[in-house]
């Protein structure tokens, strides 16, 4: 009877040996870095007479912006155009009259940056001119922003990120944001490894305890 607890305990030693590398390797697939922004700090119209412009009211939004990185090293950014700011707004009014115009500055300069694992936090300042005066709050529909991102290390090597959105609706008045949550459950296989592991490495501890017992058993009785 001893003889086949024993053999049962190294069975179940092998088999999780065996079946565990096929099981961390199922997340292979999801992108490495993803943007999303994670706060609208304040929305305001802006007086400037520098971007003065007939019949639009210029508006301004700042930012909370996260990049995660799911690896576990540094990976690499590259924009092929210095964008600022980097996060862009679009708008779907009920007033379909309404129209959006963002101010962008590009430069053609292929920019390299550089993330480290877990998340980075930036900041962004979005402003725009929507074609009617006078406006004290956004007129309502709704407002979709991102930030772009994409991975690669040189011009031909340049594979896109995850760009999750931020809806703002506006109703009467009223304003409700929408949220995107980066998806951490399902990091990269290294990272998945350590829990499946620990517990491999319990099981089989506790199967050799309970071997090195039935043996010395044996040998007493």
């Amino acid at each position: 009877m001893n003889q086949l607890l024993e053999k049962f305990l190294i069975v179940t030693i092998i088999i999780p040996i065996l079946i565990f590398p096929t099981v961390l390797s199922v997340n292979g697939d999801q992108p490495v870095i993803a943007s999303r922004i994670s706060e609208i700090i304040y929305i305001t119209v802006i007086s400037d007479p520098d971007y003065y412009k007939p019949d639009n009211t210029f508006f301004g939004i700042e930012v909370e912006v996260e990049i995660l990185n799911r690896d576990t090293e540094n990976q690499s950014v590259i924009e092929l155009s210095d964008f600022s700011p980097k996060v862009f707004i679009n708008a779907s009014f009920v007033n379909q009259s309404l129209e959006i115009e963002q101010i962008v500055y590009a430069h053609a300069t292929i920019i390299h940056y550089s993330y480290q694992p877990s998340i980075t936090v930036e900041y962004a300042l979005i402003r725009f001119y929507i074609n009617q005066t006078d406006l004290s709050h956004l007129p309502d529909g709704n407002y979709t922003l991102w930030r772009p991102i994409d991975m690669g290390s040189n011009f031909n090597d340049i594979t896109p990120g995850e760009q999750l959105l931020t809806v703002i609706t506006t109703k009467s008045g009223i304003m409700n944001i929408t949220y995107s949550f980066f998806d951490i459950d399902n990091q990269p296989t290294d990272e998945v490894k350590f829990p499946l592991i620990f517990s491999l490495a319990f099981i089989s501890l506790f199967s050799c305890v309970v071997i090195v017992f039935l043996r010395r058993k044996r040998r007493i009785t």
